[in-house]
């Protein structure tokens, strides 16, 4: 497990819960990042005064995203994306000595908010609604990467409308959208449960002006990034129709050329079959090699040619012939 704290003006990777008992011994505002799920971690959040049931919870993954506002306490369970736009969950409590995040992946993913939030955390004087206000609107800014990731997925695919497509590629497209629907699905439960959580925030006790004010903020972005995602749902529904509808019609094109070359070939089969026939005077009439070359290879050759003719003629067929001339 990776601990940081994030106090004002610096970061600092922690060695063990008694390092971060002398870091947080000023009573200062600080921010404990836990990277891991291991007991050591149980350990840091009892240090910074979560009571035990938080503290289980906060090691507990695999939740639906809610939040929770009330006295002296908040509780988030949402989302941060990492460097390739993929959403990591990460669990979120905030009291009155800080705030700490708990969640599994690469540390480094916020090593520019953890420097941003050490410049902002000096001026924000003890009140740690404001400063979970300002942590949770860095948090969700990482989101934008997964939008980035998403709008460059969907601009293949709009590019792959122009080439040879499969029907693997229509079921990567079909496994996307629904893996964003369920994304946005969960997205908008959660929106809905912070714009619940912040009814009101301003008559919480502690809250304050500006404490209530970045809440609300916050609330603000989580809509918008819902409209996103809303929007970005269309499109691909969009996509998606006009990829399986490119689909469908290359098939059917395929349907058509393979119906032209049996409709030339079946004279052909006739007359194979025709001429299979084991009868005793067909052998007799047919067995020098004159018969066999006017019947066996001139016939066969004169009804492709004809049914060739007629369907060029009948416009279901088209022959490109190109004449070079040398010098």
């Amino acid at each position: 497990m990776t601990a940081i704290i994030v106090q004002e003006g610096r970061v600092k990777p922690l060695a063990n819960s008694a390092e971060f008992r002398d870091c947080v011994a000023g009573g200062a505002l600080v921010w404990l990042d836990l990277i891991g799920e291991d007991r050591d971690a149980l350990t840091y959040l009892l240090e910074l005064g979560v009571d035990s049931a938080d503290a289980t919870w906060a090691l507990r993954f695999g939740q639906t995203s809610r939040m929770n506002i009330g006295q002296n306490r908040l509780r988030a369970a949402t989302w941060i994306a990492d460097r390739e736009g993929a959403p990591v969950e990460i669990h979120f409590i905030g009291s009155g000595k800080g705030l700490v995040t708990v969640w599994r992946g690469d540390p480094t993913i916020l090593d520019a908010i953890r420097l941003q939030f050490a410049d902002r955390v000096g001026a924000l004087k003890g009140n740690f609604y404001e400063a979970a206000g300002i942590l949770l609107q860095l948090l969700l800014g990482t989101l934008d990467v997964f939008l980035q990731r998403l709008d460059e997925r969907m601009e293949e695919l709009r590019l792959g409308l122009n080439r040879n497509l499969s029907s693997a590629d229509f079921a990567a497209t079909m496994k996307g959208l629904q893996k964003l629907q369920t994304t946005a699905a969960g997205f908008s439960r959660y929106a809905s449960a912070v714009r619940s959580a912040t009814v009101g925030v301003e008559t919480v006790p502690g809250a304050g002006v500006r404490g209530a004010a970045e809440l609300n903020d916050f609330a603000y972005q989580v809509d918008d990034f819902e409209g996103e995602l809303v929007e970005r749902r269309r499109w691909m529904s969009d996509l998606t129709h006009d990829f399986a509808t490119t689909v469908a019609h290359r098939q059917a094109e395929q349907i058509n050329r393979l119906t032209l070359v049996s409709l030339i070939f079946l004279p052909v089969t006739a007359l194979t079959g025709f001429f299979g026939m084991n009868f005793d005077w067909m052998t007799r009439v047919i067995a020098s090699p004159q018969a066999f070359f006017a019947l066996g290879v001139a016939l066969p050759a004169l009804s492709v040619a004809v049914t060739i003719g007629w369907l060029t003629r009948k416009g279901l067929i088209r022959l490109m012939i190109r004449f070079g001339l040398r010098r």
